[in-house]
């Protein structure tokens, strides 16, 4: 796909997208939320419609044992109630109506086979008579031994009835005496007082027996079960085992909640259960009766065929309707696109002619104007940004010139003040407390410049990171034990409180983190004449930055208006403060730059008069603050001066005033003894060399990176051991181009024999310290090819003096 078209294929989508949001998803979604429903209430009606014919066939059962209702009544009307319950007349007398009883029964009751017993009872709930169908010839005749008894209650409640009453028991299931006569397995029992209309009433019942199971055996489609899983079969022996609930797995489950209910099996077997009886121990009897899904399948199936193919119409319309819309926008999308795109990086000024409804036009036309009016500010606002890069380049040559015509006298002045000041030096005790004056102000001098740099390679987006593990709590330590000397004729307690919970190390740049912590401990104790300044360590929960360090003075506070400028770049509080207290304003605008190059921020809070609070909130790893690992560059460290004469700068370059040419060959003095650096910088800068020094491998391989090519000689001092020497001789060479800088190497007078093997390495020659002029001069010619001629001191000036010299910038 071509760039030119890419912008119409996504209007095009975003159309169609838009119509299926606001045209289709409302349809699918009433489609998605209402065919479920529909399909569940028309399985509803088609299980009510099962649940309708099964209680049809069971209104059919009621209705048949209503008409045993009348038959009992009729029972019940006996002529002689004494001499069948035999409480009247002799055993003759009793014998013969018995009899007579027993035929007129196998006469009226012969097609009702259901009834299978009737039983005689008295006031007394005695049985006093009894028939029994017999189950192979159907007639009834007594029996010696009673009948099954009904429940005694159900009797009590029979003998408390009004004459003519009929009450109905639950249904009995009695397994045991299924197996000896099926009949017996469902039963249930009609009673009815004794007597005829209008005469006294002979106290007693009569008590019909029916056989349900054998009634039951006409449903063939329908399943009796127990409420323990059992089947009752009519006119069969029961098991007495839970066949059901093997049969129908969740059948229990089912059963337990008592309710009607749909079970449903695998292959699509549906079984709809029902508690359709209750039994004399209070469970119900439950019937179930097979549901044939078959049409309701094929109805769900045809339903969902017709949604689905009225979405997918509906769906191709649109997407038909959205690609004539974007073909039909295409157009105005491309020439819109393409002058807004011409107007903002080319700044021409189009012309925009549409045809069409009167609001096209109008658009047309403002647009127009403004491309006019966006080409015009564009014009000036590149013109403006060409002056303000000139005038940025202008200023960083100035800031990289100034400081290094200032730096280069400024190091030697620290350099040779400093041992001038030591007690070594020779001097009274007045001379070398004015070369210690002149050292100090020339460190802070130097603290001016490298804050003035900072800001500037701050600006310039120059200053990396170096991320690593930093140790919290030494680092502090350090931090304290540094301050404190500051701190002995003041009246002020500088202590370190770490809380409980405070992480050990963080992931972060440790010289960053560390000048920033300096500044705020600096000003503080500048600002403090008495009470504490405290440096204190926290945390705080739920955030993105939960390190939390923070300075705490006593001091005269700042002011709340003046608490947002004092981080702007050579801003204090008032004119006064730095009246006062002196400083440039920087130390706080280059803290914040800092903190934000960390991932942090700074808070301050602060009330005159009382004191102040500086924090720096950090995260703990650096993902949080989306940090890069890049190379550090070259910055200065404003607050760590040279502290010991017998340490060398990091990096001295001594320049003689005929060899500025940075296209001259240059010596690079790898050299940790101030004397033996000073004096080799002095010797070789009367010859019109420049000179760079380094006190130790990285900073020697960091300036010859940062110098370029052109260097022609190192002069390596010797390390601890020979096998030392020789790897940092191979690491020299390894990092410069063709031609390889000449390698010599400075010894002590008794120095190693076994240094000679460097010499296979790439070293040319081995010098004793103090360098002999003669044999550097005998170097210097093999190296370079030519006589290299001294200079002559300057009158009055110490050699070294001759030539400018700079203090290389340390890691920050």
């Amino acid at each position: 796909m071509s760039p030119s078209r890419a912008p119409g294929v996504k209007l095009r989508a975003y159309i169609l997208l838009f119509l299926l949001i606001f045209g289709l998803m409302p349809l699918i979604l009433a489609a998605l939320i209402n065919l479920p429903l529909v399909l569940d209430r028309t399985a509803l009606f088609y299980q009510r419609a099962y649940l309708q014919n099964l209680r049809a066939d069971f209104r059919d059962l009621d209705q048949h044992l209503a008409s045993r209702h009348e038959m009992i009544r009729f029972l019940a009307k006996l002529p002689e109630p004494g001499l069948i319950l035999g409480v009247r007349g002799d055993s003759d007398q009793i014998d013969l109506a018995r009899a007579r009883y027993t035929a007129w029964i196998n006469q009226i009751l012969a097609d009702q086979r259901d009834v299978i017993q009737i039983l005689f009872v008295d006031a007394e709930a005695q049985e006093r008579f009894w028939l029994v169908r017999d189950a192979r010839t159907q007639e009834w005749h007594p029996t010696a031994q009673p009948p099954q008894i009904p429940n005694r209650q159900f009797l009590a409640a029979g003998l408390e009835s009004p004459p003519g009453a009929v009450m109905v028991s639950r249904i009995r299931v009695d397994a045991q005496a299924g197996v000896d006569d099926p009949r017996q397995l469902m039963t249930l029992n009609l009673v009815s007082q004794i007597g005829n209309d209008g005469a006294d009433p002979e106290p007693g019942v009569v008590v019909l027996t029916i056989d349900v199971g054998g009634l039951a055996q006409t449903y063939r489609d329908t399943l009796w079960v127990n409420h323990d899983g059992s089947y009752l079969r009519p006119g069969q022996p029961a098991s007495g085992q839970p066949e059901a609930f093997e049969t129908f797995p969740g059948l229990a489950a089912i059963f337990a909640e008592g309710k009607l209910a749909l079970w449903k099996g695998g292959q699509g077997r549906q079984m709809l259960w029902l508690p359709m009886f209750l039994t004399e121990d209070g469970f119900p009897l439950w019937v179930g009766r097979v549901v044939d899904p078959s049409p309701l399948d094929a109805f769900r199936n045809e339903l969902i065929v017709r949604v689905l193919t009225i979405i997918a119409v509906l769906v191709l319309v649109v997407m038909v309707l959205a690609r004539w819309i974007a073909a039909r926008v295409e157009h105005f999308g491309h020439e819109l696109l393409g002058g807004i795109r011409r107007i903002l990086h080319d700044g021409q000024p189009l012309r925009f002619s549409w045809a069409g409804p009167r609001e096209l036009r109008e658009l047309g036309e403002q647009l127009t104007a403004l491309a006019e009016t966006q080409a015009e500010h564009l014009r000036a606002a590149r013109a403006h940004t060409r002056e303000l890069e000139q005038s940025n380049r202008y200023k960083s040559q100035f800031l990289a010139n100034v400081s290094h015509e200032l730096r280069t006298p400024l190091n030697s002045i620290l350099l040779l003040s400093k041992m001038l000041g030591a007690e070594s030096s020779g001097l009274n005790p007045a001379q070398r407390r004015q070369a210690q004056v002149i050292n100090e102000a020339g460190r802070d001098l130097r603290a001016m410049i490298d804050n003035i740099l900072d800001i500037s390679r701050i600006e310039a987006g120059r200053l990396g990171l170096s991320l690593d593990s930093v140790e919290l709590r030494p680092m502090l330590e350090d931090l304290i034990e540094l301050f404190s000397p500051q701190l002995v004729d003041k009246p002020v307690e500088l202590s370190l409180r770490l809380e409980l919970g405070t992480p050990e190390q963080l992931q972060t740049d440790r010289d960053k983190l560390r000048q920033i912590l300096k500044n705020f401990l600096a000003n503080a104790i500048k600002f403090t004449e008495r009470g504490e300044v405290r440096l204190e360590v926290g945390t705080r929960t739920e955030s993105d930055r939960p390190l939390v360090l923070s300075v705490i003075d006593t001091g005269i506070g700042i002011a709340r208006d003046k608490q947002e400028i004092i981080f702007e770049a050579f801003q204090q509080a008032d004119g006064s403060t730095r009246r006062r207290y002196g400083g440039t304003g920087l130390g706080l605008a280059i803290s914040r730059e800092l903190a934000t190059l960390l991932g942090g921020v700074i808070e301050v809070e602060s009330t005159p008069g009382v004191g102040s609070r500086f924090s720096l909130l950090l995260p703990l790893s650096p993902e949080g603050a989306a940090l890069e690992r890049a190379p550090e560059p070259m910055s200065t460290r404003a607050s760590e001066p040279l502290d010991d004469v017998d340490e060398a700068p990091s990096s001295l370059d001594v320049t003689a005033e005929s060899a500025s040419d940075p296209g001259a060959p240059w010596v690079l003095v790898i050299e940790r003894d101030v004397k033996t650096l000073v004096r080799l910088t002095s010797d070789l800068s009367r010859r019109c060399l420049r000179v760079q020094t380094a006190a130790d491998l990285d900073e020697a391989l960091e300036t010859l990176r940062e110098e370029g090519e052109g260097c022609a000689l190192l002069l390596l001092a010797a390390q601890v051991s020979t096998e030392m020497t020789c790897d940092t001789i191979r690491t020299l060479l390894a990092e410069t181009q063709e031609p390889h800088p000449a390698v010599a190497i400075l010894g002590s007078a008794d120095m190693d024999p076994g240094l000679q093997t460097c010499l296979g390495v790439g070293a040319v020659a081995l010098l004793a310290k103090p360098v002999d002029p003669d044999a550097l001069t005998a170097l210097l010619v093999q190296v370079m090819g030519r006589a290299v001629s001294e200079t002559p001191d300057r009158t009055g000036e110490a050699p070294g003096q001759t030539s400018a010299s700079r203090h290389a910038t340390e890691r920050t």
